[in-house]
C-alpha cells in the first residue's frame, strides 16, 4: 500500500520468491496496471471466487506465478478483487501479494478513510513512501489526494514535504493495519548521497514513533533495485 513504487516492490518481490522455489500469487484489492501484471506471469480473470481459485491453483503448480483479477479495465487495467476474496485465493504452500490501494503514479498519497482495502488474516502490511517526494510542495504533481494529505499530515496545500511530514503520510496509511499484523515502511528512490541521507532521516523518525521494519531501496528508479537497511 502506499505510493512510489508499490508495483516495482511487487515484481521484485515475486522475481526473488520464484528464484527461492516460492509459488506465488499477485491480487490486486483495487486496479493494477496490465503492463505490470504481465511481468508477474499469466493473468487470471473471472468474477466468480470459485472459478478464479480453481484458475489459480492450476496455474501456480504449473507456473508458480500468477496474477488474479476480476476483469480487465478500460486503460489497460486489471479490476481488483474483493478483499474477502483474498483468503480464498490464497495457495496455503505460496506468498500472496497483494496491492491494496493506487496512487495514480504519484510519490505520495493522502490515505482515505476507507483504504487500504486489505484482506482479512495479512500478516505483513508495506507501506511504500517515494523519497522524490520529499522537499517538494503538497500538490497534484508529488501527492495523490493532496487535501486529505494535508488533513492527516498537519502541513497545508503548497507546503514543503518535510521528514515529519513524510513519515506521518505514512504512518497515516498505516492506521488500519490488521490486529497481529507486522509493519513495515518502504523508502523507494533512494541512492547514494542527499537522498539516501534523508531517507535516513525519515526512517529514524518511523523508528521513533513505533514501526522498526524500515528498508531503504532504489526502486524503481532500478529494477532489481538495491536495497540498504538504515
Amino acid at each position: 500500500m502506499g505510493a512510489g513504487g508499490k508495483s516495482s516492490a511487487i515484481l521484485q518481490a515475486v522475481h526473488e520468491l520464484k528464484e527461492a522455489g516460492t509459488s506465488v500469487l499477485v491480487t490486486p484489492t483495487t486496479k493494477m496496471f496490465v503492463r505490470e501484471a504481465e511481468g508477474v506471469g499469466s493473468i487470471l480473470i473471472s468474477e466468480d471466487r470459485e472459478e478464479l481459485h480453481s484458475k489459480a491453483a492450476e496455474v501456480l503448480a504449473r507456473e508458480g506465478a500468477a496474477v488474479a483479477g476480476s476483469t480487465i479495465l478500460s486503460k489497460g487495467r486489471v479490476g481488483g478483487v474483493e478483499a474477502s476474496w483474498v483468503p480464498a485465493l490464497a495457495s496455503p504452500s505460496g506468498v500472496t501479494l497483494v496491492e491494496a490501494d493506487g496512487a495514480r503514479r504519484r510519490p505520495l498519497k493522502g490515505t482515505a478513510p476507507h483504504e487500504p482495502l486489505l484482506p482479512e488474516g495479512a500478516t505483513l502490511v508495506v507501506v511504500v513512501g517515494g523519497m522524490r517526494a520529499l522537499g517538494k510542495p503538497v500538490d497534484e504533481e508529488y501527492v495523490h489526494r493532496p487535501g486529505v494529505f494535508s488533513e492527516l499530515t498537519g502541513t497545508s496545500q503548497g507546503h514543503t514535504i518535510d521528514a515529519r511530514t513524510f513519515a506521518r503520510s505514512l504512518l497515516a496509511g498505516l492506521r488500519t493495519t490488521p490486529e497481529g499484523a507486522r509493519r513495515a515502511a518502504l523508502l523507494t528512490y533512494a541512492e547514494p548521497g542527499r537522498r539516501m541521507s534523508d531517507a535516513s532521516v525519515v526512517a529514524h523518525i518511523l523508528w521513533r514513533k513505533g514501526l522498526r521494519q524500515v528498508i531503504l531501496s532504489s526502486l524503481p528508479t532500478e529494477m532489481p533495485g538495491r536495497i540498504w537497511m538504515p
